[in-house]
């Protein structure tokens, strides 16, 4: 499938990352356009659980967040059937214990649940059946995890 045509689910590491570290927009305001661009055409999306991990800080990126429209999905049933397969596959995905990774499996069940399977955008790396984290879920459920630059890259962005 040409990346013009790819679909994303992104995790709440990826929009911290870019917005925070690597691109911030005083900078970079054309990579947000673009993703704004993406989001628009209905070409990525974020569910409503990562939403409210950055509400846990009310700064400019949560403003900016909730001015996409269309943006954060709801759980909707298959979106909940997906994420309770992860969940009972990698139950240490979530560390229920520090109130962590909440959305993570929502994540990767937003893309699970679409054929073809959407690709997952997140900045967090590596993983184990022990420690699974996002990529090392994905890799085990056939679902392409990239990065926020690798998008940008797969996108063919020039700026």
């Amino acid at each position: 499938m040409p990346a013009a045509d790819f679909t994303y689910s992104i995790d709440s590491s990826a929009l911290i990352h870019g917005w925070q570290r690597a691109y911030p927009p005083k900078n970079f305001a054309p990579v947000w356009k673009r993703i704004e661009a993406l989001i628009a055409a209905g070409r990525l999306r974020a569910s409503i659980e990562v939403r409210k991990e950055l509400e846990k800080k009310d700064d400019a990126l949560l403003a900016w967040c909730k001015k996409q429209e269309e943006f954060c999905v709801d759980i909707d049933d298959e979106i909940q059937d997906a994420m309770a397969d992860i969940m009972g596959n990698y139950p240490k995905l979530v560390d229920t214990a520090k109130g962590k990774s909440g959305a993570d499996p929502f994540v990767i069940a937003l893309a699970n649940s679409h054929d073809p399977a959407w690709t997952v955008v997140s900045e967090e790396r590596g993983g184990s059946a022990k420690k699974p984290r996002i990529p090392y879920v994905c890799g085990e459920e056939d679902v392409r995890c990239i990065t926020l630059l690798e998008l940008i890259q797969e996108q063919d962005w020039h700026f």
